[in-house]
């Protein structure tokens, strides 16, 4: 990390070199302020400073339905759960699920920022907190806190999501938010980005006596052969090399843990710890295509572990662990136009919403993770298995306002246990309920961006 925090400082010395470039009489300017997109933006007349907002509430509503009677499972102590009596149950309810305040900004024409919080489940999490500099209108490097460049599902703001929640695979395995470095170039039919990240800042806020946390390096590539009004071929793909956050002074572990794509009921059902990582790499393929209405996509995932064990104080190589993930998604639109491709950011963004009424969307869509692995018999992992199938019906009566309805079906395997918390009279879930906890879900959505 200290490389790492070293390397940021250069960079941010170099962004002010060259602001230093850009004349400043200290003249006040005059500025216009409007609604662009239904966001409210101040901008001066030059064109030279642009001021946004990116604000976004999201209540979320779930029933959970169990395919078998749980009255009989236990539940040990969680910390992802803000009260454990011991007894198993789902949570049904109602949550704020984001409340974000963001604000972005241009100065001088070439500066970049952001500043975004969340304040959902009465907590204030910072997300994207960043400065960049835009070498041209097609190449900009940044530095703070943001997304690794990794996923298009994961790159994709949650405002433009299909389902309820991203898929397992991509909230277990593609990265998510790190403080970091990154350059990022991009033309009509390519788009290219990589950096070198450390660790989560949320996770820097919440646990302080960490040991070093690691560094990882990760880069992300996109083509789009096909572009046209009505016809879009995108294919990516990325990669990150990582070693492990390490708690404490000796110990290398890693922990993989996704949400069953519904956060109402915050428990994590397929959870693995992994001690004695040596490194890992993850390597994930992308593909999209949209015509007119309809726009069907999909990425795999793919982990590979390095491990070791320690016998008298010596490293020995264990096999390495492999997990690995998936999803498809199709959405049509049933009334109104589908989402257009943004080749700024190799990702498919926002739609048009021209018609009374508003656009209907139908989205179907699949996921499985595996987080299993039998390579090496005297170090099993048994972290879960789970395949997800879910609809959704999302009305959108304009592009501000989403009012979504989802129905998932969570198909859990028998180590799928929330790494043990979930036992039956003392007994481990696979010896008791070796078909694992299978359930439904019926969620419902509103969501407002301003």
């Amino acid at each position: 990390m200290k490389k790492l925090y070293s390397l940021l400082s250069v960079v941010l010395a170099s962004f002010l070199f060259c602001g230093t470039t850009m004349a400043d009489n200290g003249d006040k300017l005059p500025a216009d302020v409007y609604f662009d997109k239904g966001k409210l933006t101040f901008k001066s007349r030059n064109g030279a400073f642009k001021l946004w907002f990116d604000n976004r509430i999201y209540l979320d509503a779930a029933v959970y339905v169990p395919s078998d009677d749980v009255s009989g499972l236990d539940s040990k102590p969680n910390k992802d759960l803000e009260y454990d009596d011991g007894d198993f149950r789902f949570n049904s309810g109602v949550i704020v699920r984001r409340a974000r305040f963001a604000v972005k900004g241009t100065l001088y024409d070439k500066w970049i920022a952001e500043l975004d919080m969340d304040f959902a489940y009465n907590e204030v999490e910072l997300k994207d907190v960043y400065v960049g500099y835009r070498f041209s209108d097609r190449v900009s490097i940044k530095a703070g806190n943001f997304k690794e460049p990794m996923s298009m599902e994961r790159l994709t703001s949650s405002k433009y999501l299909t389902g309820m929640e991203r898929p397992m695979a991509v909230e277990m395995f593609a990265g998510g938010r790190k403080l970091g470095i990154a350059a990022t170039g991009w033309g009509r039919h390519w788009w290219v980005s990589g950096g070198v990240f450390g660790s989560e800042l949320s996770i820097l806020q919440k646990e302080k006596n960490r040991g070093s946390d690691g560094y990882g390096f990760t880069a992300r590539a996109a083509l789009s052969p096909v572009l046209t009004d009505n016809m879009t071929l995108h294919i990516g793909a990325y990669g990150t090399y990582r070693t492990p956050e390490a708690w404490g002074a000796g110990d290398r572990i890693v922990e993989f843990r996704t949400f069953p794509e519904s956060r109402v009921d915050r428990r994590r059902f397929v959870r693995a710890e992994i001690s004695n990582v040596d490194h890992y790499v993850t390597t994930g393929v992308e593909l999209a295509f949209r015509f007119r209405k309809l726009l069907v996509f999909g990425e795999y995932i793919f982990t590979d572990l390095s491990r070791y064990k320690v016998s008298d104080g010596v490293r020995k190589p264990l096999k390495n662990a492999t997990f690995d993930g998936w999803y498809a998604t199709a959405s049509y639109m049933l009334i109104g136009e589908q989402r257009r491709y943004s080749s700024e950011d190799a990702e498919f963004g926002p739609m048009k919403v021209n018609r009374k009424g508003g656009n209907l969307e139908f989205v179907a869509r699949v996921s499985s993770v595996n987080l299993n692995d039998f390579h090496d018999a005297s170090a099993i992992i048994t972290g879960g298995a789970s395949t997800i199938y879910s609809c959704s019906l999302n009305w959108y009566p304009n592009r501000n306002v989403l009012v979504g309805l989802n129905y998932e079906f969570v198909d859990n395997d028998k180590y799928a246990d929330d790494k043990g918390h979930i036992t039956v009279g003392g007994y481990s879930l696979k010896e008791a309920l070796p078909s694992g906890v299978d359930f439904s879900v019926i969620q419902l959505r509103l969501m407002l961006s301003f």
